[in-house]
């Protein structure tokens, strides 16, 4: 009898999208942790079920096959509950004649932990070597990257993943700067995995995400009857305890409040909201941020004994520009990546293609070149086993190319530009620290501005 006729009822949806993205998670087992609803969503199918590859899952079988599959007994492997058993019927999403995503329909067939006693352990997916995956079924906090996923060959870099390995061990405090896309929270995962807080939490917050009236509520806490509506919930940092919190765009949290922040990091404790209790706690702090240290400091962005108790280890990641010679293995990598997601056969990049890839600035990094190489295999067709100028024209951004026959005034002016928007988006769109960090008077940088149709 076909699956789809025996299921009787089901434990779970999920949808994902073509590069791998869910989507959407529900989970009607109660069984079934709850968190792992509210937490999934947004990763990486792959992250999430790590047992899982393209060639594994049924949800992408179906987005290459364009067809429905029914799987019985799937192997699943997560973070959140035991090692199961489940039966799943997947169909391709088409929107425009292409498909975007796929839907699952699942449910658990065993979930017997004796019949996986023999599959606790699994390869390293970059190194083949066997590691033990971290687990947090409490939480659900978890992370999935280790400092061996760090595709590179740059002599650089190959110099901060030894110095991270020479620091994982420690407690010691980690400050990492690079600008946005270049790898800042793979580092900060790679240290927790390569420490012996492994096994315990690891909780990324973006600062720029975090209302500033909930800052504190967030860190700190909140007992019940607080203020109206207020609950028992734990904060970050009794949440992470005995784990890493790593800290991304410490610049954007306000100055008043990082003075409190400080102080919980040097006294290790800390006190909900409406209560006179202080909780101790020990967890590892590993911070980040896009904007380079001397400019944090001199323009007054993070609290300089808040920046010197954090800074104990600095990590600076070099920007894809200053790396190129990463761009043919980073390239390998994505290629094989994408051609066992879509199903496609690149083999290799034209020499003109290359040759724009070494000439463009890469302001997004590592994230923007792989988003373009996904987009080139995405449109490039089943039977092309080289990625062409041609094919990928509609993805290059002419802007951003170098021209040796462009006239002086013409570099100077984009170079102005350039470090005018840095500025006003430093200074948060204050004209006068902008112009105080530029040395120009406040009338010469609005006239540029004017003059460059650059607003606040």
């Amino acid at each position: 009898m076909p699956l789809f006729e025996s299921i009787d009822y089901i434990d779970g949806i999920t949808i994902i999208n073509h590069e791998g993205t869910i989507l959407f998670t529900i989970k009607f087992n109660p069984n079934i942790d709850k968190q792992m609803e509210e937490t999934i969503v947004g990763k990486k199918l792959f992250d999430v079920f790590y047992n899982l590859d393209s060639n594994s899952s049924s949800l992408f079988e179906c987005m290459k096959t364009e067809k429905i599959i029914e799987r019985r007994g799937q192997l699943v492997k997560n973070h959140y509950t035991e090692d199961s058993l489940t039966d799943n019927i997947s169909f391709p999403i088409r929107h425009g004649g292409l498909v975007v995503g796929a839907i699952e329909l699942s449910k658990v067939i065993s979930n017997n932990k004796q019949s996986f006693i023999e599959l606790k352990r699994e390869p390293n997916n970059i190194k083949g070597t066997m590691q033990m995956r971290p687990k947090c079924l409490n939480l659900g906090f978890t992370a999935t990257y280790f400092l061996e996923n760090i595709i590179t060959q740059n002599k650089q870099m190959l110099e901060l993943i030894d110095l991270a390995k020479s620091v994982a061990e420690s407690t010691a405090p980690i400050f990492i700067t690079g600008e946005t896309g270049t790898g800042k929270e793979l580092f900060a995962q790679g240290v927790h995995n390569a420490s012996d807080r492994r096994n315990k939490p690891f909780i990324a917050q973006n600062c720029s995400a975090i209302p500033e009236n909930l800052i504190e509520s967030t860190f700190f806490g909140t007992s019940k009857g607080s203020y109206t509506g207020a609950i028992d919930r734990k904060g970050l940092f009794e949440a992470c305890d005995g784990g890493t919190l790593f800290l991304d765009e410490l610049h954007c949290m306000p100055i008043h409040l990082q003075a409190k922040l400080l102080r919980a990091i040097e006294s290790r404790t800390v006190r909900r909201i409406g209560e006179n209790e202080e909780k101790k706690f020990d967890v590892r702090i590993i911070a980040a941020t896009n904007i380079n240290s001397d400019t944090i400091l001199s323009q007054g962005h993070i609290r300089h004994d808040l920046y010197y108790r954090l800074a104990v280890v600095k990590i600076n990641i070099p920007p894809l520009r200053e790396r190129l010679d990463d761009l043919i293995i980073l390239s390998d990598f994505f290629i094989n990546k994408y051609n066992r997601i879509f199903g496609k056969n690149v083999k290799s990049i034209s020499h003109a293609l290359l040759a724009y890839m070494t000439t463009y600035t890469w302001p997004g990094n590592v994230r923007e070149f792989e988003n373009f190489l996904e987009s080139a295999i995405l449109y490039c067709s089943k039977d092309k086993s080289i990625l062409e100028m041609k094919g990928v024209s509609k993805l290059i951004n002419q802007e951003n190319m170098h021209h040796t026959t462009k006239p002086l005034k013409s570099i100077l002016d984009d170079i102005e530009l350039k470090y005018i928007k840095e500025a006003i988006m430093i200074s948060k769109g204050n004209v006068s620290k902008a112009a105080e960090y530029l040395e120009l008077p406040r009338q010469t940088l609005q006239q540029k501005m004017m003059k460059y149709n650059i607003a606040k």
